[in-house]
């Protein structure tokens, strides 16, 4: 009967879908994920509100999808409690001393269902994925499950368009039957954080390349691209003032500095160089962030590291900070 009503809700969803997801889907590698992820498995994906698991359950249509909540609800919202049950939800304590939910999580796997998980834990309101709670990854080696990452760009709205990026499954199955330690926990969630955000990178880049890359010689405005020609390559920074410009790079453009987000001013951005302002048509001008939206964006990356020439590159990060993508 739950399966039922489950199918029913979501067929109701179908027009979210159509009006307000519009859902376009990419894969890592550009295939589907792998083969033997059949059974079983378990999704981590960001999380922002209440769509982000009615995305995930649309796109996995075929699967009864289930999820797990924190149990708030108390006897006076037992309607609510219900629906969420009949969505799938899957109860843990709010004190997180009941392990009643890894039972009814193996009782699932056996099925061969789909458990989805937001490892950042409620909403966080961040432009980039919090941090995550290594919870995932102990039930996932529990069930001896896959992970499967799952980046949504939270892009909801009757004119626009929701884009995920699908990445290949994660085998935790060397763990089987070992005793985590906190310690080893929290190395396997930095190593699967690092990947996830490397595929959060991979889409942004995709999203960004809609956009037209035309510069000129004039004068800054708080909120611009900025670049200067290198040689080889060119390097850029988002300008927020003569004295602020948000770079990803070295300090001060030196060999044997480390890569980082940081601030500089302009004369040390350009050293001797003349630098060029990124111009966007007028149809592009909609995509781009407002100024004080890109100063605390930029500000709040400021000590960020995970430099990568394919996804995260100096010019990745301006285009992160300054458009809507």
């Amino acid at each position: 009967m739950s399966r039922i009503l489950y199918y029913f809700g979501l067929i109701q969803l179908l027009l979210l879908q159509v009006f307000v997801f519009k859902t376009k889907t990419y894969y890592e590698d550009n295939k589907k994920p792998d083969k033997d992820v059949k059974g079983s498995f378990i999704i981590i994906s960001n999380h922002r509100s209440v769509f982000d698991g009615m995305v995930i359950a649309l796109k996995f249509f075929s699967k009864r999808l289930h999820f797990l909540a924190t149990d708030f609800y108390g006897n006076k919202r037992k309607i609510l409690k219900f629906l969420v049950i009949v969505a799938g939800g899957i109860f843990v304590s709010e004190d997180g001393r009941s392990f009643g939910f890894i039972s009814k999580s193996e009782r699932i796997a056996a099925r061969g269902r789909p458990i989805l998980m937001f490892p950042e834990g409620g909403f966080k309101f961040t432009y980039e994925p919090a941090k995550f709670s290594a919870g995932y990854i102990a039930l996932a080696v529990k069930l001896g499950v896959r992970i499967v990452p799952v980046v949504n760009d939270l892009n909801y709205g009757l004119f626009r368009r929701v884009h995920i990026l699908i990445g290949n499954s994660i085998d935790l199955s060397d763990y089987s039957g070992e005793k985590l330690t906190s310690a080893k926990l929290n190395e396997i969630n930095d190593e699967i954080r690092n990947k996830y955000m490397l595929l959060f990178y991979k889409l942004k880049r995709k999203k960004a390349e809609r956009i037209s890359n035309k510069y000129a010689f004039i004068s800054p405005k708080a909120g611009d691209v900025v670049r200067i020609h290198c040689g080889t390559h060119y390097h850029y920074g988002v300008y927020l003032n003569v004295n602020e410009v948000i770079q990803f790079g070295r300090a001060v453009n030196e060999a044997g500095e480390n890569i980082v987000v940081n601030s500089v001013c302009l004369k040390e951005f350009c050293g001797a160089k003349i630098f060029e302002v990124r111009t966007l048509k007028k149809s592009e001008s909609r995509f781009k962030r407002n100024a004080d939206e890109i100063e605390k964006y930029a500000k709040s990356c400021i000590g960020q590291t995970g430099y990568s020439i394919a996804n995260n590159n100096c010019l990745d990060f301006a285009n992160r900070i300054t458009l809507k993508i």
